[in-house]
């Protein structure tokens, strides 16, 4: 019989801080997480693209390579990947089931369910472990120090995103707390890398890494990156070069640049690859919903920037790549973003807004964007809560405009916004 659960069920527990749960499910399934190998990314912005790097980097030099992500933006068989191929349906259905037969028996045990991120987890290690692969590259869902990925008792590599001020309400009011809250994935004498530019997060994090005898490789001190026309240079142990990656937006150079003090470092521990593997990792990784450019006639970019740290990468990205261009803006968030700060920092280059309300259940309400944020800068809006009937309402003004679209402030409205326009075209290996 049909387990009566299902991970749709599970979304509505929300998150779960802390480690008993995801331990106890794991237990039930006999511990797959204690038999690979991972490398573990945390931070804010830009953790999936810099998953993804190391990813086609380790598939490239011959590993069969795991891949963990979240959210996901049109399929949930994304968040689950082999050298690049999303997990099969019958795979998908058949470890769900075992997944949810042992949250009922955890329920039994602690009197309370797992929450969807954790069975995700949980299944992503069961599938994986089943698979045999010979890394995964796991990305932090929330946090770091008690995210539900943290379960793993040791990594080949730690790599910590830039940190900007995000889901405060959960993890702090300031850059510290969050900082070292992500710091937390950092293991017990491990090798770590990280790129920051706020200074009190780079001191907590380099903190938490003395304190646990990590080596620590820090951006600026141990290794070095320049940002080129097509590419950008990199410095550091055991390598020193230039990378040609010409479809590389300034923020993709941070986190690609990360990723090569990641394989240098699990080079340095006997993992196969070169220069040339570097290369070619850099070179054909896609990532989806980042920059990504779906339509022509007008030009549709979507990127899935959700913060104001992620909204300055964004502005910098399409001032350098588009300069003196305005937007129409299709915009909407959900509740625990800043949606005032990230707006502050495209309303100067947006001639019209169309704000909506991204599907998932968290969504913003519409009005609040709409009178907080763009009323109050004096740019012409429209407000629409249906986001189908908002895409037709921000193409028609572009296209009447003659301007670009560029659709931001969710992950889940540029996935549905992408499913729309092309599909899964382009998802379903990368």
């Amino acid at each position: 019989m049909k387990n009566v659960l299902s991970l749709d069920s599970l979304e509505r527990l929300g998150w779960r801080f802390g480690l008993g749960t995801i331990t106890a499910l794991l237990s039930e399934l006999g511990d797959p997480h204690l038999f690979l190998r991972c490398v573990h990314v945390a931070g804010s912005n830009g953790k999936g693209s810099t998953c993804a790097f190391l990813a086609k980097f380790l598939q490239g030099s011959g590993y069969r390579t795991g891949l963990y992500t979240s959210p996901h933006l049109c399929d949930i068989r994304e968040r689950f990947r082999i050298d690049g191929a999303w997990i099969p349906r019958e795979d998908l259905e058949r470890h769900t089931d075992l997944v949810l037969s042992a949250c009922e028996r955890v329920r039994e045990k602690l009197g309370h369910l797992p929450t969807h991120f954790e069975a995700l987890t949980a299944l992503a290690f069961h599938w994986f472990k089943e698979q045999k692969v010979d890394w995964v590259v796991l990305e932090v869902g929330l946090g770091g120090r008690l995210d539900a990925t943290n379960v793993i008792p040791f990594s080949g590599v730690s790599l910590i995103v830039p940190i900007t001020l995000e889901h405060q309400d959960i993890l702090g009011k300031t850059l510290l707390k969050i900082a070292f809250e992500k710091a937390g994935i950092l293991k017990p004498h491990g090798i770590a890398a990280t790129v920051q530019y706020h200074p009190e997060a780079a001191e907590i994090i380099d903190q938490v890494a003395r304190e646990k005898g990590v080596t620590l490789w820090r951006e600026g001190k141990d290794f070095s990156f320049r940002k080129r026309p097509g590419g950008f240079d990199w410095e550091g142990p055991g390598l020193k070069g230039r990378f040609r990656v010409p479809a590389l937006s300034d923020y993709q150079v941070i986190n690609a640049a990360l990723a090569v003090a990641g394989i240098q470092a699990l080079r340095a521990q006997g993992v196969r690859g070169n220069r040339g593997g570097i290369q070619r990792a850099l070179s054909t990784m896609r990532w989806p919903g980042r920059s990504e450019i779906v339509g022509r006639k007008p030009l549709v970019l979507l990127d899935g920037a959700h913060n104001p740290g992620a909204a300055l990468m964004l502005r910098v990205f399409l001032e350098d790549r588009y300069p003196g261009k305005r937007w129409v803006v299709l915009n909407g968030f959900l509740k625990d973003k800043d949606h005032l700060g990230f707006l502050r920092t495209l309303a100067p280059m947006t001639a019209f807004s169309v704000v909506t309300e991204p599907s998932a259940g968290r969504a913003q309400d519409g009005r609040r964007v709409w009178r907080d944020a763009w009323k109050r800068a004096g740019i012409p809006c429209g407000l629409q809560r249906d986001w189908r009937k908002a895409l037709k309402v921000a193409l028609r003004e572009a296209k009447k405009k003659s301007l670009p679209l560029l659709v931001t402030g969710s992950l889940y409205l540029v996935g549905d916004v992408r499913k729309e326009l092309v599909g899964s075209r382009g998802l379903e290996r990368i």
